[in-house]
Parts: structure tokens; sequence; C-alpha cells
């Protein structure tokens, strides 16, 4: 199972921390004849006493060298997100700072007082808040629609009272089958650091998912790959924390043993009729979902209730999943 590789921050410190003071930049500021970057109090204070840069000796300026320096936001937003708690650190000084001296603050910037709001920084220990539903393709990710608005449509499209105990099958009580029962919706407590295999984890041990088929989680009409952390979708799709992190999931088969079902049975080529019914599509159809759902030993009942990771994955069904190369959800003693 191919794995991304984790480099330790060890070895991008060179490029994170500044060679006048030693530490990661702060307002990271870079030259504009070189590119080379530092703090900024460091070059400012440097560039009163010289008018070279500090690693090459390139001129910066003849006479004002200040002109020729710009801020790095991009630089100094890779700082923030790699190095933990560092923004967070810099931001309770700088609140210290200004409120020991209060006159300094009146030209200040909201950033310079640490009082931003519009920056989103994530580190692993936090937890983040995400919702968890099954996949319809006609409501995925392309119609633009926010997860509050799809919350609406679907309240207002699903029946009020729809049976949604074990016994459940997904059709109508007078035999009619239009109208599917999906699984629930779920809400989800967890640490940042919890991955999209942890996820397909937990989906597949609710739903007692059989091993011919395989879970995808998805946000909005994308799959994610398995080594993803909640942070890493968090700052790829800038979510920006103004409701919970809307994620999908699928239950696909798996082409390779349904293809191997279809070689052992005698004559299973040829016979049209078996072919086009496992051939033509390989996502499980929602009522199949459901029908697998209502198997589990924890009936769905009533509205949705958030839950917390760590303590919904049963140890034994952990312990079938493990020797694909998984690990097992943090916090759990399984």
């Amino acid at each position: 199972m191919h794995r991304t590789t984790h480099l330790p921050i060890t070895e991008l410190n060179p490029h994170l921390m500044c060679v006048i003071c030693g530490g990661y930049f702060i307002d990271a500021t870079t030259i504009i004849e070189c590119l080379h970057s530092f703090c900024k109090t460091c070059i400012v204070k440097y560039l009163d006493t010289s008018k070279y840069c500090p690693v090459c000796d390139v001129q910066v300026h003849k006479t004002r060298p200040l002109l020729n320096i710009r801020a790095d936001k991009t630089l100094q937003s890779l700082v923030y997100k790699l190095v933990p708690n560092l923004f967070k650190d810099e931001m309770k000084r700088r609140r210290d700072f200004y409120g020991q001296y209060p006159d300094q603050d009146l030209a200040a910037s909201s950033e310079e007082r640490g009082e931003v709001e519009d920056l989103q920084i994530y580190t692993p220990d936090e937890h983040i808040s995400l919702s968890l539903e099954y996949y319809r393709e006609s409501e995925g990710g392309s119609t633009g629609e926010s997860d509050q608005d799809k919350d609406e449509t679907e309240t207002q499209t699903r029946p009020e009272k729809q049976d949604t105990s074990p016994k459940s099958d997904g059709k109508r009580k007078n035999g009619e089958t239009d109208d599917v029962v999906y699984p629930e919706k779920r809400f989800l407590n967890c640490p940042a650091a919890v991955t999209v295999s942890h996820l397909r984890k937990f989906v597949r041990n609710k739903l007692d998912v059989p091993p011919i088929f395989r879970v995808e989680i998805m946000y909005g009409d994308e799959p994610l790959k398995d080594d993803y952390t909640l942070m890493d979708i968090a700052y790829i799709y800038t979510w920006r924390r103004n409701g919970p992190l809307p994620l999908t999931y699928r239950v696909l088969e798996n082409p390779s043993k349904r293809l191997r079902s279809e070689s052992d049975e005698p004559g299973g080529s040829v016979n049209g009729e078996g072919s086009s019914s496992s051939s033509t599509t390989t996502e499980l159809a929602p009522a199949e979902t459901v029908t697998t759902a209502s198997t589990s030993s924890q009936p769905q009942t009533g509205p949705t209730e958030a839950l917390d990771l760590r303590s919904t994955s049963p140890a034994s069904a952990q312990a079938q999943e493990r020797p694909n190369g998984g690990v097992p959800v943090p916090g759990d003693t399984g």
C-alpha cells in the first residue's frame, strides 16, 4: 500500500528560520534583489547599519535599502502551518504586550495586536467538527450548494417519519420502492490528526460493510486519499470553520473481487443478464447500502447524535481492518 513520506520539521528548519536571530520567521520579509528572507524586525535593524544582504552580500540598495524589502505573507503562512503552536503563541505574546502598553496599539493592525480572526491555522491536537453522510450524486459538491442548503432541501424532500429501525429495507409500507431510506447523517468531533483511513473504518464498522465492498470518503465530488488528515482537508479545501466540515461517503463494489466471482460462475460471461447487472455500475445502490446498515448491531433511531470517533469503533472491527495497513483510531484502547 502506498504511503506518503512525512518529513520531520528539523529537515525543513533551514527554510523556515531566520539566520539573524536563529528563530522561526515572524513577519517574514524578503529582499527582492536576492530573495533571502528574514524576520521583519531583524532585517530592519540590520539594514540600519549595512546595505548588503546578511547571507550573500548582495547590495540591497545604495542609499535606502528598506525600499527593496517586501513582506512575504505566503512564507509566513507556511511557517505558521508547519510549526505547531507558533501562531497561537505569537498572537498571545502580542496581546500581552499591547495589554501592558495600550498606548502603542493606536496605529497597529489587528494582526499586530494579536487579534486575527480570518487566518485559519490548525494544529494536530485540536478538535475539528465534521458531518458524515451518504453521498448522493444528484446532490454532490458540483451543484454548488452549501451544506446548510443541502440539509434544508433534504428535510423538505425526506418524509418526516421514516422507518429507520433495523427491519427497514428502504421500502414504503404500501410496497413502493421509490422512497429510499438513507443512513442518517452523523456529526463527529475528532482530532485534526485523524486520517481518512480512520473515517473509512468507522463507516465500515457502523454499517457492517462486507469485505467485497470498499468505502470511499469524499469532499464534494472528489474522493480523498487515505493518508489525508482532517487538517490537510481543511487547508486544501479552505474550510472556514463556518460549520461542520462537510464530508460524504459511498460504498463501491471491489472490481477485482467482482471479476473473480464472474469467472468462477459457469457461463458467467455468456449470460447477458448476469453480466449486465454486475458490470454496468460499480457503486452500491442506496437501497443495498440501507439493507447493509440495517443489519448493524446499533440501530439508528431518531435524530442523529454527536459522536466521538474514539469511542465508537469496535475493537473487533478494527482488528479486521488492520491487515490492510491501517492504524487504530487515536484514543482507542482496543
